[in-house]
């Protein structure tokens, strides 16, 4: 099934406009390819030893995943997201009125790759090194929510287990949009009890 898409105007300057949208699949692909150039330069420099550095990949996948939960439930869906002209209507509740809007799924590739690498620097000025590990793991698991938002309202629910991402995000949209925060896993609504 692919979606219509339909879009709506966020702003009268043409530019700011134009920067609202994005392409989602080249997003995705360079947010992979930086979290792939980090991982390898740490590697290449021997900054981490290996088997810690792929360790905190994984880490860095499962924190992106609480990450994901908390900011989707307690950023943006505070107050009247929906409403108004806040940042939240602008970033989120847009997404919410017109779930089908492909240029609106990820953030604008300059704003995405700008923000990746401030969280970079940030994890590399709070743990050093390990950042080398954590941050590919945690902007993968960005990239990977993307991927699978994007196919959520793109594509029909595949046969498979991966199935109740799509009822859980189709129940977040159109049935109780205060149940099924999570994307990628259904795993922090089970234990934060916002499951559907």
């Amino acid at each position: 099934m692919k979606a219509a898409n339909s879009s709506k105007q966020l702003f009268e300057n043409p530019f700011l406009e134009r920067f609202s949208r994005s392409n989602a699949i080249a997003v995705i692909a360079s947010l992979f390819g930086l979290a792939l150039i980090i991982f390898l330069y740490g590697v290449y420099f021997r900054l981490v030893p290996l088997g810690l550095q792929i360790l905190l990949v994984f880490v860095g996948l499962f924190a992106f995943s609480f990450f994901e939960y908390l900011i989707h439930r307690y950023v943006f869906h505070a107050g009247n997201y929906r409403e108004g002209k806040n940042w939240q209507s602008k970033l989120h509740g847009i997404h919410h009125d017109i779930p089908s809007d492909r240029e609106r799924l990820t953030l604008p590739m300059p704003l995405a790759l700008g923000v990746s690498l401030v969280v970079f620097f940030l994890f590399k000025f709070l743990i050093g090194s390990l950042a080398y590990g954590f941050f590919p793991g945690f902007i993968s698991g960005y990239a990977l929510y993307l991927l699978i938002h994007y196919w959520i309202h793109t594509r029909k629910p595949p046969k498979n287990s991966l199935k109740v991402l799509w009822r859980n995000h189709h129940i977040h949209h159109h049935v109780d949009e205060n149940k099924a925060y999570g994307v990628t896993t259904p795993f922090w609504d089970w234990v934060f009890r916002t499951l559907p």
